[in-house]
């Protein structure tokens, strides 16, 4: 009796140990399988994030430069702006200043914008030549300083970030990096006529925008000279698409009109009163 009893015990204990071995082999099974499941999907995920960030930094070297080479222009002309508007007493220096820090500011961020998304990397700085610069400004005041600032910031850097976004338009395979240029270079010739003319108002002779990078003292700063009779002076050059038409003929032909760049001759105006024939 006691045998059978021991018996009956040992198979239900046997019944029991395999049922739950059974349970714990379906719960490994399992987590095994989810596990691997989990694995694979995060492998997929992560091959899609690598080829997606290898797709956005996939611009060319040279627009990669170009790129840079803008960002430098926009953080000088920042740097040197704000620079001006502590140095300077002039007010129309200091209204140079400020545009150029709104203009330059904005263009710099839609060009970090532009940068960010192509996974480019901008410098956060004036490059080593124009922090030179800085310090040369630094030390000057009054005058000296409003004719070094619109010389160096104002007229040799814009000449030579038009040509740099000429470059752009032309050279650039990104079509939205050749977009921006030609959306830039409009503004940048605005300052540097304001530059001209502001350096005209501190004696500064005649700093032509000969687009060369370089700043010259010849002629008529952007326009030939008008007399008072209208005529336009002799020997003058005009620069940057300015004209200088003398007074109307009794044929009706302009005298004295300059071309870009073109120089007038002299005497080839007359001068004219309202409603009556040349003289």
């Amino acid at each position: 009796m006691n045998r059978q009893l021991i018996l009956k015990r040992m198979a239900a204990c046997a019944t029991l140990a395999m049922m739950f071995g059974g349970a714990m082999a379906q719960n490994a099974t399992g987590s095994a399988a989810t596990g691997s499941m989990s694995g694979n999907s995060s492998a997929t995920a992560g091959a899609g994030a690598s080829a997606a960030s290898g797709a956005t930094s996939k611009v060319a070297s040279g627009d990669q430069t170009m790129m840079r080479d803008i960002a430098y222009s926009n953080i000088s002309e920042i740097a040197a702006g704000k620079l001006a508007l502590e140095k300077s007493q002039s007010d129309d220096v200091k209204r140079f200043a400020q545009k150029m820090i709104d203009d330059h500011g904005k263009a710099q961020q839609e060009l970090q914008a532009l940068a960010d998304g192509k996974g480019v990397k901008l410098p956060t700085e004036p490059d080593a030549k124009h922090k030179a610069l800085s310090k040369e400004l630094s030390a000057l005041k009054g005058e000296a300083f409003d004719k070094t600032y619109l010389k160096q910031g104002g007229l040799n850097d814009h000449q030579k970030t038009h040509k740099l976004l000429v470059r752009v338009q032309d050279k650039a395979k990104d079509p939205e990096l050749k977009a921006y240029a030609a959306k830039t270079i409009t503004a940048v010739d605005q300052h540097l006529t304001m530059a001209q003319e502001a350096a005209a108002k501190h004696g500064m002779g005649n700093s032509k925008a000969n687009m060369t990078g370089a700043a010259t003292d010849n002629g008529t700063l952007g326009s030939h000279a008008m007399s008072s009779s209208g005529a336009a002076s002799s020997g003058s050059s005009g620069t940057m698409g300015g004209t200088g038409a003398g007074a109307m003929g009794n044929g009706g032909s302009p005298a004295g009109t300059s071309a870009m760049g073109s120089t007038s001759t002299p005497g080839a105006a007359s001068t004219s009163t309202t409603g009556g024939a040349s003289r």
